[in-house]
């Protein structure tokens, strides 16, 4: 509870929840521009789908194409199969193809070409027995005849009364394209209106546009709108909508009703719905039309789920491609050439005996070319999209896109997840690297979900912009946040610790800046003598001042440089202690007055931070030995110098200072990180029990002296032995604050002079042999 309480109060989650509550926003407005990416993915899961997967397990056997060709056209052209007409061929050519497929046994024929019109202008047609006839007329003949066939309808186009009144069904064929041009779905069914022959007649005179047509019932009226104009046509219907005939016709036949009715509504389903009806003998006139599919029932308890969306379209399984080898294909012009075969005696096999056959073009640059993008294919006829179509209904294989319940669960629990990684994993890369194996995991089980089951999951919406925009959203925040984190400790440490270890920390994946709890080795250093030396040099400014004279802005100008050089030789010594502490990879904690405190084992884990600390100390005796040195040999200089200035009457050289300094080290568990504020004063330090230890054990440590704690000696034992060996231990001690007396040792550093007297004038401390090593 409480991981997830923290969870729930990070940035992290105060980033990805915005992100997840617009994605959200995205999915239910259904976004073209957004979809499109999501259709890509179900174009990749058909490909896949009809690749890797046994296409014949769940194909149908006995469906069929007969192909309009650039052939075929050429063909009939030019007179070869008893025809010698152009393009736009007479019906009784689309019946002789039709006599041939019945004659070799088609159970059922999909027409996927409109014939909304007679030609009357067309030649008659002498008929075996002699009489004439129209091409019309042996189309509809033989439409009757086979009882079987299924005519075309499209954008409230419907076939022509007398070639309907013969077919068997009538279907809609419209396609309807999705924005980027491809043809993914279908219409289970289209409402047409199936106008009155007279209303039609009307229509073709007037120049109304029929699907304009407005029928308001509720102000009975139906107004017709003009193609040429748009405009409007009103007539009065009654109570059912009907017109008087007297609106349309001159006179009204002897014992027909003076009123008519416009039209009737008639349910077009998609043309290979139609074809696996006739297969399935599924009950079309009783379907069940429920929220999200339609149910068609069949004999013996037998039914067809078709999942569709609230305008009607379902996602077609495509499965079946151009030239499939589960698809039976057949030229018309050998139906043609078939049927004078037949008039020769010569036997014909019955190649389309029980199949469901759909008669549609496959020509190219004229206007019964069809083809378009479909999302296996490119470029490729969308007669294709009736066999699929058949296929699917007759298989029982149907895609079901997941309702949206489902995908805003999936957005909210991806969205989270991605945020919840982010969160938990510490490097960037390697919770890149993770949300990448669940992309993989996540787009896996989609695939295979759509390869089994036909179950479309959304993958853009839910994990490229929920999971991985929260998760990028999410890293730059956490990148910008830590860089301005590494600022402000480059910044802190940049004068406390030396360039190599600030680039260290900055190294480091995580850096605490917290108070925590780590053993360390605390430093301190004081210049022995500054007081006593500002005294001096005050009393001695004050005598100079009284005996020359000066006053004013003269006196306090002679005031401000002798504390200038007091300042400066107290720097000069203070500046040696931090360089070498610098050096030794220590961190240079504050100055207080005239006394340095540092200390080792942060923020980096040092694992010889003691003898780190003990070698600095060490080092930084010697060179304030050496300054000593050089000092003593200047004042020598300036005394010669004196000399000759006091003969002269000149101000004589002051001698420089003289400083030493005493050493406290100690090691144990102490409290470190940032403390104050970064408003006024922020400074990385440590405290505790041991930091005190260590300041008191520099009290003691008189001049020149290096004094160390106990835990101290023990680590140098661990790591150097040798230096271990060179210290003294010190009896017992009493320091302030501390209510047992401590064990002290103190660290060689020279050569021995003489005897060691115990630092400080504690008559506690005495002398022992050095220290067991």
């Amino acid at each position: 509870m409480a991981v997830r309480l923290k969870f729930l109060k990070s940035p992290t989650f105060l980033i990805a929840a915005p992100v997840i509550l617009i994605v959200c926003g995205l999915e239910k407005a259904q976004f073209p521009a957004l979809q499109r990416y999501e259709l890509i993915t179900f174009d990749w899961r058909a490909k896949l789908a009809q690749s890797f997967r046994n296409v014949a397990s769940h194909a149908a056997t006995n469906i069929g194409l007969v192909e309009i060709s650039d052939n075929t056209i050429y063909e009939v052209r030019h007179g070869h199969l008893g025809f010698d007409y152009g393009l736009y061929w007479p019906k009784d050519v689309y019946a002789a193809g039709l006599k041939e497929l019945t004659m070799e046994g088609v159970k059922a024929v999909a027409f996927d070409i409109l014939f909304a019109e007679l030609r009357p202008d067309q030649s008659l047609v002498a008929l075996p027995d002699g009489s004439i006839t129209t091409p019309d007329d042996i189309f509809a003949a033989q439409l009757k005849a086979s009882g079987n066939v299924i005519l075309a309808a499209d954008s409230d186009e419907m076939p022509h009364s007398k070639f309907r009144t013969n077919a068997w069904q009538v279907a809609n064929i419209s396609v309807d394209r999705d924005a980027d041009g491809v043809l993914r779905r279908d219409r289970a069914y289209q409402e047409y209106r199936d106008w009155n022959p007279d209303i039609l007649q009307a229509a073709g005179v007037a120049q109304w546009n029929l699907a304009k047509t407005v029928d308001d019932r509720e102000k009975h009226k139906i107004i017709f709108i003009s193609q040429l104009n748009q405009e409007p046509y009103e007539f009065p219907t009654d109570d059912e909508g009907r017109i008087a005939a007297t609106n349309f016709l001159n006179s009204v036949p002897a014992g027909s009703p003076d009123k008519i009715v416009p039209y009737r509504n008639f349910r077009a389903w998609s043309m290979g719905i139609l074809l696996a009806a006739y297969e399935l003998k599924l009950d079309l006139d009783h379907p069940d039309l429920e929220p999200g599919r339609i149910i068609l029932h069949g004999p013996n308890g037998l039914t067809r789920a078709i999942p569709v969306n609230k305008e009607g379209y379902f996602y077609v399984d495509w499965s079946l491609t151009q030239n499939d080898p589960h698809v039976h294909e057949g030229a018309f012009e050998l139906l043609l050439a078939a049927q004078i075969e037949r008039k020769h005696g010569h036997p014909v096999a019955d190649f389309w005996k029980d199949r469901l056959v759909v008669i549609g073009s496959t020509a190219t640059g004229n206007d019964l070319a069809d083809v378009g993008a479909t999302p296996l294919e490119s470029h490729t006829f969308l007669v294709n999209k009736h066999l699929n179509v058949a296929n699917s209904v007759i298989t029982g294989r149907f895609v079901q896109p997941t309702p949206m319940a489902l995908n805003l669960a999936l957005i909210v629990l991806v969205g989270l997840l991605a945020a919840w990684i982010t969160w938990v994993v510490e490097r960037a890369y390697s919770g890149t690297l993770l949300m990448l194996v669940f992309a993989a995991l996540y787009v896996a089980l989609a695939l295979w979900l759509y390869l089994e089951f036909r179950v479309w999951v959304p993958i853009f919406l839910p994990l490229v912009c929920a999971g991985f925009v929260t998760h990028v959203s999410a890293l730059v925040h956490r990148v910008r946040f830590e860089q301005s984190q590494k600022k402000m400790i480059k910044q802190l440490f940049a004068r406390v610790l030396s360039p190599d270890v600030v680039n260290e920390v900055l190294q480091e994946e995580e850096i605490r800046v917290s108070g925590q709890r780590r053993e360390i080795t605390i430093y301190f250093a004081d210049v022995r003598g500054f007081t006593e030396l500002t005294d001096v040099t005050q009393a001695q400014a004050e005598k100079y001042v009284k005996e020359h004279n000066l006053n004013g802005a003269q006196a306090e100008a002679y005031f401000d440089a002798q504390a200038k050089e007091t300042l400066d030789t107290v720097n000069t010594y203070l500046g040696i202690i931090s360089d070498i502490v610098k050096t030794h990879k220590g961190l240079l904690d504050k100055y207080i007055g005239d006394c340095v405190m540092a200390f080792w084992g942060a923020p980096l884990p040092n694992p010889h931070h003691a003898l780190d600390a003990v070698r600095a100390a060490i080092e930084a005796q010697r060179a304030m030995a050496e300054l000593n040195q050089e000092r003593q040999k200047q004042n020598k200089q300036r005394e010669e110098e004196n000399g000759e200035r006091t003969l002269k009457g000149l101000p004589l050289l002051p001698l420089l200072p003289v400083l030493s300094m005493g050493t406290g080290i100690n090691t144990g568990v102490a409290i470190v990180g940032f403390m104050g504020s970064e408003t006024h004063l922020l400074n990385y330090t440590a405290f505790g029990r041991e930091v005190n230890l260590a300041s008191r054990l520099e009290g003691v440590s008189g001049h020149g002296r290096i004094i160390i704690g106990e835990a101290t000696f023990n680590a140098l034992k661990r790591d150097d032995p040798q230096l271990a060996g060179m210290c003294l231990e010190w009896g017992p001690h009493t320091v302030k604050g501390f209510r047992t007396a401590v064990r002290v040792y103190e660290v060689i550093w020279q050569p021995s002079t003489g005897v060691l007297q115990p630092p400080g004038e504690n008559t506690n401390i005495r002398i022992t042999k050095p220290a067991a090593v």
